[in-house]
């Protein structure tokens, strides 16, 4: 396998473990968490920092635990043919032997598990739905006979697992209630998410089609994806722009615009990359998401002292959510 990375990982070390897991990668589940809780203080005036870690723990969880599924999953399925650029999988490489990672898969099923049952606690029904959903898509992006993953439709399971329903349901957690406002920033970080998946198999596009993945990148070629890519890294600034006039308070979710530059340059680096240098794209899209998430934050947390009470804000923060 060609690899960004070459380097010697001893079998079932600690560096071989994280590798199966990417911790890199939990900063993904981890932003629109933040967002929703600060969206919470807001636009509803409360905020629990108990169930905010519990939310956090728990999207960390299905994140690490979808990293391990997956690498575990193409290695079973032999979807590789040794011609992928990309990121080593650890079980192709032999840093984790397949009966150690089927074990780590499962102790994994079982934390999130847990954690989905103390968040369904919490949040009653919708939770129930949305955690139901996870495990039937998280299943069927690798497994079944026509893995998500070998079809068009991954960065739409992005946007809407890791954006919408990532920041919907953190403020629901929190609030017990839906506000349609929720909407756009879980659009915009759920698009943003969608351009570091849309890059990775943009990187992979010839590989892909040697094993017969026909991702959205590969439906719409690479011209086109160009596009696509700059529409998914772009239209949340106008997002969240347009959320400003809405009350005379959200002026602080202007501050998202500072991430404007890390996005302008984006796109062309994108188009002009050779192969082997996509993934630092791919990096830099994630590096992104997480600057954009931050400044997503620091305004929702801005704006929730510019619109309520400190005294409420407070009031709700130690509560035990049981």
């Amino acid at each position: 396998m060609k690899s960004v990375i070459k380097k010697e990982i001893r079998p079932h070390s600690f560096a071989a473990w994280m590798a199966f897991m990417r911790p890199k990668t939990f900063w993904i589940a981890a932003a629109p968490v933040c967002v929703g809780t600060a969206f919470a203080g807001a636009l509803a005036g409360t905020w629990n920092l108990w169930i905010f870690l519990f939310t956090l723990l728990g999207a960390v969880s299905i994140q690490a635990m979808s990293n391990m599924v997956n690498d575990y999953a193409y290695n079973l399925k032999k979807a590789e043919n040794g011609t992928r650029v990309g990121l080593p999988r650890a079980t192709t490489e032999g840093w984790i032997s397949m009966s150690a990672a089927k074990k780590m898969v499962g102790f994994s099923i079982v934390v999130c598990s847990l954690f989905g049952i103390l968040l369904i606690v919490i949040g009653g029904l919708p939770i129930a739905c949305i955690a139901v959903l996870s495990l039937i898509c998280g299943f069927c992006y690798m497994g079944g006979p026509k893995p998500i993953a070998y079809t068009p439709f991954g960065e739409f399971l992005v946007l809407v697992f890791y954006g919408l329903f990532a920041v919907s349901g953190t403020y629901w957690l929190q609030t017990h209630s839906f506000n349609w406002l929720t909407l756009v920033p879980g659009l915009s970080l759920g698009l943003i998410g969608a351009a570091v998946l849309f890059v990775n198999n943009y990187r992979d596009l010839d590989h892909d089609r040697s094993v017969g993945r026909y991702t959205l990148v590969a439906a719409c070629g690479r011209k086109l994806a160009n596009t696509l890519y700059m529409l998914m890294i772009f239209l949340p600034f106008v997002f969240i722009g347009w959320m400003v006039p809405v009350n005379q308070h959200y002026w602080p979710f202007l501050f998202v615009l500072m991430a404007l530059p890390r996005a302008s340059f984006l796109p062309h680096l994108l188009k002009t990359s050779p192969q082997e240098k996509i993934t630092t794209v791919m990096f830099k899209t994630i590096q992104l998401e997480l600057f954009f998430g931050f400044l997503l934050t620091l305004s929702g947390i801005a704006v929730a002292f510019l619109s309520w009470p400190s005294t409420q804000l407070a009031s709700n923060l130690f509560v035990s959510p049981f």
